[in-house]
């Protein structure tokens, strides 16, 4: 898993991992248009880039990339907690 998403619901930050970039998109999308999330971005675990998400070209939520990145990095490693 590559691509770590960010996103909020009803208040609470969550972050879900993807192999591939367009599926990262799609949830991000989809979650917005259909389940009441707030996307933040996507960080991509391989470089370290964060993209904050853009929903048909406009920033949702202004999100401190930093937060982006801490969110994903934690998520990161309860998920490598969990297979060890």
């Amino acid at each position: 898993m590559r691509y770590i998403v960010v996103f909020a619901q009803q208040e609470i930050g969550y972050a879900v991992g993807f192999d591939d970039p367009s599926d990262a998109v799609d949830f991000l999308f989809w979650g917005y248009e259909e389940y009441e999330l707030l996307p933040y971005g996507i960080f991509d675990a391989l470089t370290g880039e964060v993209f904050p998400y853009k929903h048909r070209g406009e920033l949702v939520v202004s999100v401190n990339e930093e937060t982006i990145s801490r969110t994903a990095k934690d998520y990161l490693k309860a998920a490598i907690r969990q297979t060890t």
